[in-house]
Formats: C-alpha cells, structure tokens, sequence
C-alpha cells in the first residue's frame, strides 16, 4: 500500500511540474490605455489595442484619459502604473450618446492548446458592466459602477488561433468609458503538438527517480 500512495504521488507531482512548465503568458492581452510594453499613455493618445464594433452605438475611435484630463476623471477612480481609462474620441469630457458600447480585443492562441486558456482580471466602467464575451459568446459576467474594480474570470470559450474577448458597457448619458487590467496564461506546444523540451526532462526525471525508488 506505501507503494502504491508513493507511485500515485509521484505521478502526480510529475504531472503537475509538467503542466507548470509548460504554461506560458498569453501574448496580446493589454490593459486599457497600454503602449505595446504595457505603459500607459499620455492623455488624450490613441488607445492602440482596443476597438469599438457594432452593435456599439458609435463607433468613433478610442482614445486614453489619464487623471490629467480632469473630469471625468474625478468621479472615476484615477488611472495607476498598469492601465488607464479609454472612451470614445468625441470630446474632451467623453462625453456620447447613451447605449451599449462594445470594446473589443483581438489576440492568438496559436501556438497554444485552446482548451488549456484561461483568463482573469478587473474591469471598470462608466456606467455599467452588461456582458464579457469570448469569441462572441457571453460569459455572463456583469459589473456596476466606477469607483472601482471588479474581477473577472473566463476559463472556457477559446479557440485556436485568432481569438476575441469583448467588454461589453452601457453608458446612460453623459461620460462613458472603460478601463481594463488582466492576464492570462495557456499551455504551449511545440509545431508538432509534442511536449516542450523542458517538459521531457522533467518526465525523464521523473521516471527515472521512480525506477531507482523500485529497485531499493
């Protein structure tokens, strides 16, 4: 019986050194507000990673508000060292029409095993959370308010290669915007769907201290 529990722990541990060198960052997921290395940027810049789509009810270009551009950013919870607020380039105060507003990200999983991903973070927004979407598919996700963050979690919904993670907020008149913080990670593979190098060592590692523990 100690046998046995011991082979069972030894697979597992070996399982999970496996999976744990294998998952990676999921690239092209950007906080709101980013340049490419993840610093946010001035005020009044482009937004470069977000975009509005239909059925938003405008689909004007987005832009960054930092707390240097006064209201609204003073109702709103003020912008930090990893992202910052974005909204519709229309005027200086974002101020639009009321309606949904869709924001969308594009990133890929090439390179990743779809099923493996996984993403989570915060989201803020002004004036409501309506829905997160994975590849257009909700996640049934909701949020109210912003003076503050609330986190977000999707587990399931990917797809290989181009993927789409859409916020999705409602603006009741006046000042709209949203602000986004996250990660992700996925389990890598190699072209040919194998194992990572670092993934074999630790298997024949592992093998091979479970034969030398059987031969004493």
């Amino acid at each position: 019986m100690r046998i046995r529990n011991l082979q069972f722990t030894l697979v597992a541990a070996l399982l999970i050194a496996v999976g744990s060198a294998q998952a990676a960052p999921i690239p092209g997921l950007f906080n709101t507000g980013v340049d490419a290395f993840g610093t946010p940027r001035a005020n009044q810049a482009p937004e470069l990673h977000y975009v509005l789509v239909p059925p938003s009810v405008d689909l004007a270009a987005l832009r960054v508000a930092t707390s240097a551009n006064g209201f609204p950013i003073g109702p709103w919870f003020g912008d930090d060292a990893f992202s910052a607020w974005i909204g519709p380039a229309t005027d200086a105060a974002l101020d639009d029409a009321t309606g949904n507003y869709d924001y969308r990200l594009t990133f890929s999983l090439s390179g990743f095993i779809p099923s493996s991903a996984s993403i989570s973070g915060l989201w803020a927004q002004d004036n409501t959370g309506v829905d997160i979407l994975i590849n257009g598919v909700s996640t049934g996700q909701t949020a109210g308010g912003f003076s503050a963050f609330t986190p977000f979690a999707i587990s399931s919904g990917f797809v290989a290669g181009t993927n789409t993670i859409d916020f999705i907020i409602n603006n009741g008149g006046g000042p709209t915007g949203l602000r986004v913080e996250m990660t992700g990670t996925a389990t890598a593979v190699t072209s040919g769907g194998a194992p990572e190098p670092a993934s074999l060592v630790l298997i024949g590692a592992g093998l091979a201290a479970f034969a030398l523990y059987r031969r004493r």
